[in-house]
């Protein structure tokens, strides 16, 4: 496998228990994959890339009522952004959140609909938790706000 060096916003590689975040760019889109220390390797933490699990997570909520996903290619959204949210070498603090051992990570979500002729809404930096040791995604109260202000519609006809 070929490693490619990318200069990340904020140190992704500072966490515990041998968990290695890695963001993977492409064009109009951004994914994450976890990884998991083993000595000098890192290999694949799980068989889907994190991003695509925060996705499936995503269109199990309330707040994805609407809003299209093809079955067929459930990952092929316009310009989907898949990101952490800066803070996890601290806990979060500045979210207000006093999490322990630095085992969950705070991932934002976005897409559009560019382009699209069915008018239907999108979202631009929604939130949510994936806890590292369970393994599961979960959205605490506190993101209930910025999450509600995520959500666009489009504009009338």
């Amino acid at each position: 496998m070929h490693w490619r060096a990318i200069k990340p916003d904020f140190d992704l590689a500072r966490t515990v228990s041998g968990w290695c975040e890695r963001k993977k760019l492409g064009a109009g889109s951004q994914t994450l994959f976890l990884y998991r220390r083993k000595g000098y390797q890192f290999p694949p933490a799980m068989a889907k890339p994190l991003g695509d699990l925060a996705w499936d997570y995503f269109f199990t909520t309330p707040t994805s009522k609407g809003m299209h996903r093809d079955p067929a290619d459930p990952y092929a959204l316009n310009h989907a952004f898949v990101g952490l949210v800066k803070g996890m070498e601290e806990n979060y603090a500045w979210m207000g959140q006093h999490w322990p051992d630095s085992r969950y990570v705070v991932i934002s979500l976005s897409f559009d609909k560019q382009g699209e002729e069915e008018r239907a809404p999108w979202i631009e930096g929604w939130h949510c938790v994936y806890e590292l040791k369970a393994g599961a995604f979960s959205v605490p109260a506190d993101f209930a706000e910025n999450n509600a202000k995520a959500v666009k519609y489009p504009e009338p006809k």
